[in-house]
Formats: structure tokens, sequence, C-alpha cells
């Protein structure tokens, strides 16, 4: 016998859990699946000792606690996140340390604009031209978002004479100073290419957004926030099988028509959203029959980098460690693509550094902190290792991280560690079935953003897609704003219909 329901969900990634709770609230009947124990894909955290490591969360943008009016505040205050979650506004955006020169880059677009022009006084004209730009284009953007107001005159002017432009491109023609370059590109390891090939247009929306409203942590790490949206779907009358994914999804004459789960149970729905990466998808309804054009489409899209990590939990509170801000990256060199080329190599020469007790104390137990040290990794490279090269390697690579904190910020950081965890592409393949580990998807060329991406509408009727790999692509904000996209193309499909 079957069960139905208005939609079914898979996967419970940020991007699933937020199109969950959003239909649930407008009284749809919602089945949320997840194969995994726990929900929130990379939005979690994990146990070791007695610490608790958040897994990805650096910072959380698009909040603006300052006025609770940012887009994802409004988001989460409607589907009742704000009051199952405490959120901490970070002091400064991040501190770039290099070998000749340090910088702490505070939050606030008039903050910023002060102590870069203190410090590159003779790029105050271009540093001021660029911030203005950013600001002009994710306006833009918004507008087009909101359907407000935005002249064809501003859209060419701030938005189609860019589309194809990189951040490089338009940052040199800016800012002069090698240095200054850096300072602002600083976060592109964020969209997981150098400045030399990241869209500008990706790049300016999310730099504009960081600068100006800041960023938050949240209180408990990122698996406090899957918790609350599971909490809303069912507070909002949805529902959520965790330990039990989708093995298959059913189609008839173009269109999906339910799912089997891992517990063989049958689903009927008309609507299915997938979290899950979209080969995955494939796979469940059967390469055979998903239209070539479709799967063509797919794999003529390469895999953006992934990431490898060292989580330590360290027997001594983070006051001793002589670190004074939440978010440092500890840069070897000023060549952003030469860097970027490195992925390639177990080798990593520059590495985020952030110590999670400078975002909220109680990160850790008292007397205690916790300390990820993170740099981006080629998944290709680490899943064509053999089984018996793996082990050498990820501890090399954990090796170097270490190695590279210790001489540039904490000497001696290995003594105080008391549990350590090395995370790499192959990690985050096990637990998020993400081809070569990815964490963004496809990456986030000039050719392969917004319209260009794959598409939310699935190549079956009633099938969407939300999350990393499809509109707007890979990160908190972005996972959480599709979420919302999909969840509002179905209503208005079921709306249409009614």
């Amino acid at each position: 016998m079957s069960e139905k329901y208005d939609v079914v969900v898979i996967g419970a990634g940020l991007g699933g859990l937020t199109s969950a709770a959003s239909l649930a609230k407008n009284d749809l009947s919602v089945l949320l699946l997840d194969k995994h124990y726990k929900p929130g894909g990379y939005a979690t955290s994990f146990v070791r000792g007695r610490f608790e490591f958040e897994v990805a969360l650096h910072a959380l943008s698009g909040l603006d606690l300052d006025t609770k009016r940012g887009f994802m505040w409004r988001m989460f205050e409607d589907l009742g996140i704000t009051k199952r979650v405490q959120f901490v506004k970070l002091p400064t955006l991040y501190k770039s340390i290099y070998p000749d020169f340090e910088f702490v880059m505070p939050a606030g677009r008039e903050n910023i604009e002060n102590v870069l022009l203190d410090t590159f006084p003779k790029e105050s004209e271009g540093i001021i031209r660029f911030l203005d730009k950013i600001q002009a284009t994710n306006n833009i953007l918004t507008g087009l978002q909101r359907g407000s107001g935005i002249t064809k005159e501003e859209i060419q002017e701030h938005f189609v004479k860019y589309k194809d432009k990189t951040l490089g491109e338009v940052l040199e023609a800016d800012v002069k100073d090698i240095k200054a370059r850096a300072i602002l590109a600083q976060l592109t390891g964020y969209f997981g290419l150098p400045p030399s090939k990241v869209s500008y247009v990706l790049a300016a929306s999310g730099l504009d957004t960081y600068f100006r409203y800041g960023g938050a942590q949240i209180k408990g790490t990122s698996h406090t926030l899957a918790n609350a949206f599971v909490d809303s779907i069912y507070e909002f009358g949805g529902e959520v099988r965790l330990s039990n994914g989708a093995k298959k999804i059913l189609t008839e004459g173009g269109k999906v028509t339910g799912v089997i789960t891992d517990k063989d149970e049958r689903i009927e729905t008309d609507y299915i959203i997938s979290n899950a990466n979209p080969f995955a998808v494939c796979n469940l309804i059967g390469f055979d029959k998903v239209p070539k054009s479709f799967v063509e489409r797919l794999e003529s899209k390469p895999i953006a980098i992934a990431t490898s990590c060292a989580y330590l939990g360290l027997d001594v509170p983070h006051t001793e460690l002589g670190v004074d801000e939440f978010e440092m990256f500890l840069g070897s060199s000023y060549d952003f693509d030469r860097l970027y080329n490195l992925r390639d190599s177990l080798e990593p020469t520059e590495i985020g550094f952030a110590t999670y007790n400078l975002a909220y104390s109680d990160a850790s137990p008292p007397g205690t902190s916790v300390v990820v040290l993170t740099t981006i990794a080629n998944g290709e490279v680490w899943r064509k290792l053999k089984p018996s090269e793996y082990f050498d390697a990820k501890t090399r690579v954990g090796e170097r991280m270490l190695k590279i904190a210790e001489e540039r910020v904490v000497p001696g950081l290995r003594e105080h560690i008391e549990v350590v965890e090395i995370s790499t592409p192959i990690t985050n393949m096990r637990y998020t079935g993400n081809p070569d580990g990815t964490i963004l998807g496809t990456p986030y060329t000039p050719d392969n953003i917004l319209g260009n991406r794959l598409p939310q509408d699935g190549p079956f009727k009633g099938l969407y897609f939300t999350g990393a790999w499809t509109q707007i692509g890979g990160g908190y904000q972005t996972c959480l704003m599709s979420g919302s996209w999909a969840a509002s193309k179905v209503l208005n499909e079921i709306k249409g219909k009614k």
C-alpha cells in the first residue's frame, strides 16, 4: 500500500530543508527523505572526545544582524528559525597574514573604506570605484530577484557590461597595488576560484553582501540550524524521515509519479524537489530514461573544488593561543593563480585558520578551544589515489597544514592537541555523495552563473533541483535561497492548477 504527499523532498541539505519548510508552511503535505541519520548535509557537526566540531561554516552572510532586515534574516524569521537559533555577529571579516604584510578587514562599508584608504592612500580612487561597482552590481541582482524597479540602463551599466568578466579583470582595472588587490579578493577561496577565473558578477554579489552587512556564526554549530529547520517542518505539519533516503524515482509519461525509499516504501507524489546532486538523481531515475540532452549538459560541466580540513580540539583556552581574530588567511604569495594550481598537489602552502571560541566563547568545554584549518583540494586527485596511498596522503596534508599554522601563528600548536580529525575530499564524498567531494557543485566561471547554471526545473515534469549544483550555486546563503526558489516554483504551479 502506498502513501501520497503533495511534495517529496530528497536530501536534507540546506536547500532541501528550506524547500520542505516553505512548502509545509503553505499547507502542503510534505515528506523530506535523507539517507543520513541527521540533517544538514555540509551544515552539520561531529563529535570527537569532548569536542563538537563545526564541519563547514565559517561565516553566514545575508543576515544583517544590526538591523535584522537582511534577506536571510527575513526568511529565517518567516520559517520560525530565529526563535530556535542564536546568531552571533562577527566583529571583523577576516585577517590576512602574508610573509611581509598583515591586514584586518573590518565589517561595514564605511569601516572598510576608511581602513583601506588609510593603508593604501595612493589607491583611494580605485578602491572607492571598485567598492561602488560591486555594490551597484549587487543592487541590480537583488532588484531583479525582487522584481523591483531597475531600469534597462542600470542593468546594462552594472550587469550586462560585466557578465563575461572575471573579478580579476575588473579589480585590476581599478586597483594597481598587488597587496590591496589581494586583500579585496581574499574571500575568493569561498568561491572556489582565483580572481582571474571567478565570475565578477557572482563575486561582486557575494563580496558586497559580506562587506556591507558582515558575517555571523551560529551558536551551537550549523547542526543547530539544520535541527531548527526540522523542528519548523514538523511544526508546519510536514514529515521528516532520516536514515531513509530515496532508492528510486518513479516516472511515467515524462513526469514524476513517486519514489521508492531505502526501506522499500512506495510514496506517490506529483512533485519532487531534489537536494541530491543531479548525477545521483539521474541514477535514481535511470540514466537510460533521462533525456540525453540533460545528461550531456550535466557531464559537460567541470567539478568545482573540494576541501581538506584539520579539526583540532586543544587543551588550552583560545586566550593562550595568541590568536585575536576568528578567521585568518595564511597566504604564502600574492599570486592567487599559483596557489590555486597547487590544489593538485598534496602540499598546501596556504590555509584558513578559524578559532571558533573567538566567535562564541562556549564553542568548546571550559579551558579548551576549537580550531579548524582548511585548504582547497582537487577531489579528482584524491579519488585517483590507491587505497594503500590514502592514509599517508591524508596524514601528510594534515601535517603540512599544522606546520603552516605553527610557523605563521601559534608556535608549538601540536603540543596542545587533545583531539585531531582530518577530512579530505574522500570524506566529503562519503557523507554527501558529491562527485569528487565538491563543496560548490560546478565552478563559478563567468559562463556558469545565474541562468547558465543547471536550471532548477528538472528534465521531467514535477522534478526540481535545489542546492549547490543549481542556481545560484554552492554556499550557505545561496543554497538556502535556491531552496526558497524551488519551493516557490512548486507552489506557483500547484496554485495555477487550483
